[in-house]
């Protein structure tokens, strides 16, 4: 990976970071409260890395790309806003490493829908993570989410699907089978 693409990611991280606290504030549960597990061991499942998500001219255009301008001033790649999948990964059943984002919820404050994303604090401002890097999560039940910096092994059966809604746009969506909080 280039250092201009670490940098990209590091850069929207570090800015998602500082408006993520006044977004989930009202939304996030309990400091230190920690989703229910289904007390499975942990798995060999097969591990996606998210760049096995990047079709390769995707991959390349993003390695090529400038330091980001958060002036304002900077023409984005059309890379940054791909929506172009990975047919292979279509079906792949396996764990992918991020941070969830909810962003709808039940009347109990249970996540009824969230995104995936590769990095902490990545959401919606200059510049978004690509939607091909984005993987959108409904799970058939409303789960309970600890701190928004836990990292998680999200576990399922990855979907190439397009997902838009106000927050962003997916190219991926995930059909959930469990979470696993990483504890490193």
């Amino acid at each position: 990976m280039s250092m201009r693409f670490s940098r990209l990611f590091a850069a929207a991280a570090l800015c998602s970071a500082l408006v993520a606290p006044a977004f989930v504030a009202a939304q996030e549960p309990e400091i230190g409260a920690r989703p229910a597990t289904d007390g499975l061991p942990k798995s060999d499942a097969r591990e996606i890395d998210w760049l096995e998500l990047l079709p390769p001219e995707d991959l390349k255009a993003l390695e090529e790309m400038p330091e980001v301008d958060h002036e304002g001033q900077m023409q984005m790649p059309q890379a940054m806003s791909s929506t172009k999948t990975v047919a292979a990964m279509d079906g792949v059943k396996g764990k992918v490493p991020g941070y969830l984002v909810p962003i709808a919820f039940d009347d109990q404050q249970r996540v009824t829908e969230m995104f995936l994303v590769p990095y902490f604090g990545a959401c919606v401002h200059v510049p978004p993570p690509p939607p091909n890097q984005l993987i959108y999560i409904k799970p058939k039940n409303p789960v309970e989410l600890g701190n928004l910096w836990d990292a998680y092994w999200v576990h399922g059966t990855v979907r190439a699907s397009l997902v838009e809604n106000a927050m962003a746009t997916s190219a991926y969506a995930l059909e959930l089978d469990r979470l696993e909080l990483i504890e490193e």
